[in-house]
């Protein structure tokens, strides 16, 4: 008899707004008759891990991100210390769209991976309340505040585990992984921002290489040319996630029990202002790397 708990687990990887692609391969799943017993995430593969196991349909997460006021329901500007931001407002958001109040309350059992900054090591959350522990996972370093839970400040579980496999890795006979993250090649600039940025990516990317490795099947979504703050890629990043999903399934020997159903959003020309929040955090961490030069 195996000792593994789970049948199969499911793993979501980080990426911000390309987290969107995860919603697409969860459609995949769902037409493919895939379901899994346990699901991890990091960071916006928490956000997705979360609300999939508590019943959301993929066009039902997708339209909530959309319907998010950046500046009124994701954020509020801060005077510059532990981050730009301070994410209480999606903290309150989450609260107000999530049905269950708890983890262990899920119907599927979920696994949210943070970075614990005071001890220097990944936090696997498995119980406690949702909202703080989602949010803990997406405090991206320096444009959010780390999250304080009981005394203890945590930021996104990228920067150990951005591929959540080990969290769920010794329970299940099969994980599959999901990622929206890959290196794609950029021109060198000659400053803070860009440093900063292309260094935390390569860290990120650095343990997903080696945690890909522990997946029975690794699908990697193709999220090429979208920013990880740019949420008018939304529908795109989708389809993307739905394709390539679909491909890797069949690829793996799956088999399609349901057909196909047709998904629409609103046209781009609606989504367009959505830009303005790339934008802006960009703006913001020029401010600080004048302010520090």
């Amino acid at each position: 008899m195996s000792s593994k708990k789970y049948e199969l687990g499911i793993a979501f990887s980080g990426g911000g707004a390309k987290g969107a692609a995860h919603c697409g391969a969860i459609q995949a799943l769902n037409e493919f008759g895939i379901k899994p017993d346990v699901v991890s995430g990091t960071s916006a593969g928490s956000m997705v891990a979360a609300f999939y196991s508590a019943g959301f349909k993929p066009k039902e997460m997708i339209d909530m991100f959309l319907k998010m006021n950046f500046f009124k329901d994701i954020v509020t500007p801060s005077k510059p210390t532990g981050g730009l931001f301070d994410s209480t407002p999606l903290l309150e958001i989450i609260e107000e769209k999530m049905p269950y109040t708890n983890i262990e309350d899920l119907p599927i059992p979920t696994y949210i991976v943070a970075s614990d900054m005071d001890h220097g090591k990944p936090k696997v959350f498995s119980k406690g309340k949702i909202a703080p522990r989602l949010v803990a996972s997406c405090s991206i370093p320096i444009v959010f505040n780390p999250m304080v839970i009981n005394g203890v400040h945590y930021i996104d579980g990228g920067v150990f585990q951005n591929l959540p496999i080990p969290a769920i890795r010794n329970m299940c006979k099969k994980v599959m992984a999901f990622s929206v993250r890959r290196m794609e090649p950029e021109a060198y600039k000659d400053n803070l921002l860009y440093t900063a940025t292309r260094a935390y990516s390569m860290m990120f990317m650095s343990n997903i290489m080696a945690d890909s490795k522990l997946a029975d099947i690794y699908i990697e979504l193709n999220t090429d040319g979208c920013s990880v703050y740019d949420i008018s890629n939304i529908p795109e990043l989708f389809r993307r996630g739905y394709s390539d999903a679909c491909a890797a399934l069949e690829a793996a020997g799956y088999e399609r029990k349901f057909p196909a159903e047709e998904i629409e959003f609103p046209p781009m020309e609606e989504l367009r202002p959505l830009k303005t929040h790339d934008w802006f955090i960009k703006k913001r961490l020029k401010r600080l790397e004048e302010e520090l030069a």
